[in-house]
């Protein structure tokens, strides 16, 4: 009996959980689009599509997570696209115009990402700057920095710069068995950072910031070095994402990341992690991801205009703002009474 009861308490948390909801709307979702694609005589429920949504999460995954831990922690980067573009145009420029082995490059790309994360860090702790205004200016000083390196020896006009290297070309379209290698490493940070965000002490330190700073401050949680690490760690991840988008494309592109200037927020509000900070998990973030690549690809598969899936995902992110402030709101409202 008491096995039993056990169980029916693990089975209801399961069910009430941010994660089961969002991963039965995923679930209902592949099934609309299933449909929808046979009364047009094409096939949805195939497993090269869902490969291919996959794929197609590998570079905005490193954002997400990035943007998750942030968010976590009661912080917004805005300059997380423009960064890891930079990035892209490091590893570009060590490799094509530098002549560096590609893991050096990879090392450069990322070591300098961390020193704007850093800037931005120092900021928003010890100048005091609203995050929204110190990461928007870090945006337009990493675009700035990009064009003037890609100006370097090309008569001062900025230009994306190509270059080829067997190695880098295997990290982003390379595959293992009928899985892309990206998939592989975009799981695993997943996996790691869903671990460290729920099951470590820096990772509760991270909730209590962003639930309550002034009583982490009174309980002694150094917030100003956590955000420090939130922001590195979240240009770092963006330098990933820039360097999976190089390699995979063979140059570091200007333009590079620009369609994903949100898409990291996006899917962590998505997933469960509120606005207010203190709350969410990895897990909610990868299943939101999941869900709004799902919707673009199968609103693709079935032949809609793609200007009105641009239409439809912002609204998508409007429900998803919109429940967490009524969440946030009863959860004052709670407190209060």
């Amino acid at each position: 009996m008491e096995k039993t009861n056990i169980y029916k308490k693990y089975f209801s948390s399961l069910v009430h959980h941010k994660v089961f909801t969002l991963f039965l709307l995923f679930i209902v979702m592949v099934g609309v689009f299933t449909i929808w694609s046979a009364l047009r005589g094409s096939s949805f429920l195939r497993f090269a599509i869902f490969r291919n949504i996959l794929n197609s999460l590998v570079v905005t995954s490193f954002l997400a997570i990035g943007a998750g831990f942030l968010l976590v922690g009661g912080n917004i980067d805005l300059s997380q696209a423009a960064v890891g573009a930079f990035g892209g145009i490091i590893l570009a420029a060590a490799v094509g115009k530098w002549g560096l082995p590609w893991y050096a490059g990879i090392m450069a790309a990322l070591a300098l990402c961390g020193c704007l994360g850093a800037i931005n860090a120092l900021l928003i702790t010890k100048f005091r700057i609203p995050f929204f205004i110190a990461t928007l200016a870090m945006t337009l000083m990493a675009q700035g920095l990009m064009y003037l390196i890609s100006s370097i020896g090309n008569n001062g006009i900025a230009a994306n710069i190509n270059f080829q290297d067997a190695a880098l070309k295997y990290i982003g379209t390379g595959m293992i068995g009928p899985i892309p290698l990206g998939i592989i490493i975009m799981l695993l940070f997943f996996i790691v950072y869903g671990v460290i965000l729920a099951k470590t002490g820096f990772g509760m330190k991270v909730k209590f910031i962003g639930g309550n700073a002034i009583a982490a401050g009174l309980a002694g949680i150094n917030a100003a070095m956590i955000t420090y690490i939130l922001f590195v760690n979240s240009a770092v991840l963006s330098g990933v994402a820039g360097i999976f988008t190089a390699a995979r494309l063979g140059q570091g592109s200007l333009m590079a990341l620009q369609t994903n200037q949100f898409t990291g927020i996006t899917a962590a509000v998505l997933g469960g992690i509120s606005f207010g900070g203190g709350t969410g998990g990895m897990a909610g973030v990868f299943v939101g991801l999941l869900i709004l690549n799902t919707f673009q690809i199968g609103m693709g598969a079935v032949g809609v205009n793609p200007f009105w899936v641009q239409v439809f995902t912002g609204a998508l992110l409007l429900v998803a703002l919109t429940a967490d402030f009524v969440t946030q709101a009863r959860s004052r409202k709670a407190q209060a009474a």
